[in-house]
């Protein structure tokens, strides 16, 4: 509305305004057809380096190269001109219009933004949101310049489309340099300001800390806010909300950690990474957490963390001490586990040969002897950490132990129970294979990796192979463990809730790392008087805290330390025994055949005669 009109040519039909060229004292604009009125020519003076006539036409170049011009045909400025004139007026013209644009000084970019800028916050002070809207995108789309991005976004947002602001914000990040610091902390900066109304913290926290990372340390907001203290502030709030539900988070949100001294990039998609200094309230083993070491969490105690390199041993070894232990409950008089593919299984090897067989065998198993080394070592270190064999003597009724953590899981073990309490079985195998307690997934290894060597990286460290290997997927490990029972109507005695049940004379000893450490304290502060001091509990209790041993876990590894309950044909079993050593250390062939008598009317078995001698 501001320009000043200084020619207008209507070349369209019946005056119906809609083709023809107008000149203003800003430049031209034409319409050549009108049934391609969206084709409109249009440049400003500013913009004309000069003009030349050329066949009929007038050729506005825009650079003194010639290398780029806006053609324009001499009819849509003279009507009803023969051919000899049309080279004079078109020189004239040419002349004229060259002179026009010589007077005109080309506006700075930053100008020329600042307009755009200025015409766009006009619209919306006029309370004209939705040509603003228009004004905007027509704006992105024509220059691709990013500064009406965030202001765009912000309408778009308010407008009820959310997902369409973020996906902008994102386009126009992406389409930036890396360099340009300055507009991407911009976009980001309003991007997190713009999740945050949708109250999505986690989004929040990693881009927050991307603009503190990046951002230039003198930017401000146009009310002169400094964007990096106000972005240090909000940082601080999105970790504290981050930090305080971390452990609330669902399981696959949680599942990998990485604890590091000072965060440098927190894109990851895979794991999650923490101020080791600021940590919820989550339980590591002695010694741990480790900067920049990754961690899984057990999959059904939300607080236990434990190395990446070992978790899968500890989670099976955890789930057959459980299994074990709820066999004993309900009356198991002999346990035999057994890894069925260890290397050392017969059956194993005969497979292995078998695969790697024929005519190029020896060259095969030389080459992949390295290879089966590695991938089969889990399978032999659970081999040698779990097989055992152990024999009870029970008396109890069968019973569920308390604070179980796999049973409710585990809905083959809730069938036994019911076997079990019916009276319907008398032995059990049960197969336990690792990859079914397998939280990280082969599939997940690869990027796993990736992310924990970027941030290992990224804190100036040295990747090494052997750091590498630990992401290398384990076969998959087959337990089985043979349960044989006690008739149920054998069982008769009390059951006791808070350790082992009554009579029981053994217990389960799969240990989880943590569960080892634990009683090897326990085993020095009883090693005096079997007494544990106040102070020396406080202690334990605390470490016990520290190493996520439940309390009822803790009073079934003290009480599996200390002298076994007798029953009362054991007790006066072992009195007897104790006095035939009184005048000596052994015990006389008389006295032997006595014991043995009393053995036999106290319904005591040999093996369970020389366990109490053993007391």
């Amino acid at each position: 509305m501001d320009e000043e009109f200084l020619y207008v040519r209507d070349t369209s039909s019946w005056n119906t305004r809609d083709q023809g060229t107008v000149v203003t004292d800003w430049g031209i604009t034409c319409i050549p057809d009108n049934e391609n009125a969206d084709q409109v020519i249009a440049f400003s003076w500013e913009n004309i380096h000069h003009v030349e006539y050329i066949s009929g036409c007038l050729f506005f170049f825009t650079n003194a190269e010639r290398t780029d011009q806006y053609e324009i045909h001499i009819s849509h400025f003279v009507k009803g001109m023969s051919d000899d004139m049309k080279p004079i007026a078109g020189a004239e013209l040419a002349r004229t219009f060259s002179d026009m644009a010589a007077t005109q000084e080309s506006a700075s970019e930053e100008d020329a933004i600042s307009e755009v800028v200025d015409r766009f916050y006009s619209l919306r002070e006029e309370g004209k949101e939705d040509e603003a809207l228009e004004f905007a995108i027509s704006f992105r789309k024509d220059t691709g310049y990013v500064t009406l991005t965030p202001d765009l976004a912000m309408l778009l947002h308010k407008k009820g489309q959310t997902n369409q602001a973020l996906q902008l914000l994102d386009d126009d990040f992406n389409g930036l340099p890396e360099d340009n610091l300055f507009w991407k902390s911009m976009l980001a900066y309003y991007k997190y300001s713009l999740l945050e109304r949708i109250d999505d913290n986690e989004g929040c926290r990693k881009i927050c800390q991307y603009v503190i990372k990046h951002v230039p340390a003198d930017l401000t907001r146009d009310d002169g806010v400094v964007i990096l203290e106000d972005a240090k502030q909000d940082f601080k709030k999105y970790e504290d909300v981050f930090v305080n539900s971390f452990l609330q988070r669902p399981y696959n949100q949680r599942k990998l950690i990485v604890p590091v001294e000072s965060y440098t990039d927190l894109s990851q998609k895979t794991l999650s990474v923490l101020d080791i200094n600021y940590l919820p309230a989550i339980n590591f083993p002695m010694g741990h957490p480790v900067a920049n070491q990754l961690y899984v969490g057990h999959p059904y105690l939300p607080a236990k963390y434990i190395p990446f390199e070992n978790y899968e041993l500890e989670l099976i070894e955890d789930k057959v001490r459980e299994f074990c232990q709820v066999m004993q409950y309900l009356g198991a008089t002999e346990i035999d586990i057994e890894c069925i593919n260890s290397s050392s299984n017969n059956q194993y090897t005969h497979i292995n040969q078998k695969a790697s067989g024929g005519v190029n065998y020896k060259v095969a198993s030389v080459q992949g002897s390295g290879e089966r080394d590695r991938t089969n070592k889990f399978i032999d270190d659970i081999s040698q950490s779990i097989n055992l064999h152990q024999k009870f003597y029970p008396k109890a009724k069968p019973s569920l132990p308390k604070d179980l953590v796999w049973y409710p899981n585990e809905p083959s073990w809730q069938r036994l129970y019911k076997q079990r309490m019916q009276g319907a079985i008398r032995e059990h195998e049960e197969r336990i294979e690792t990859k079914k307690s397998q939280v990280v997934e082969n599939s997940e290894l690869k990027k796993i990796s990736a992310e924990v060597k970027w941030l290992f990286l990224q804190a100036n460290g040295n990747w090494e192979q052997s750091m590498g290997e630990k992401f290398e997927a384990h076969e998959n490990a087959i337990l089985a463990i043979h349960v044989k029972f006690a008739p149920i109507e054998s069982l008769q005695g009390e059951t006791v809730s808070n350790g082992t049940p009554s009579n029981a004379s053994a217990s389960v000893s799969v240990f989880s790392e943590t569960e080892k450490e634990y009683i090897e304290e326990l085993k020095a502060c009883l090693e005096e008087d079997e007494e544990i001091s106040s102070r020396e509990r406080r202690l334990l209790n605390r470490l016990r805290d520290r190493l996520g041993i439940s309390e009822a876990r803790a009073n079934e590894l003290e009480e599996s330390l200390k002298k076994p309950q007798l029953t009362e044909d054991e007790q006066e079993y072992y009195e007897e025994y104790k006095a035939c050593l009184e005048d000596g250390n052994r015990v006389s062939e008389k006295e032997r055949r006595l014991l043995e008598k009393l053995r036999k009317m106290l319904g005591i078995s040999e093996d369970r005669a020389k366990e109490i001698e053993c007391l």
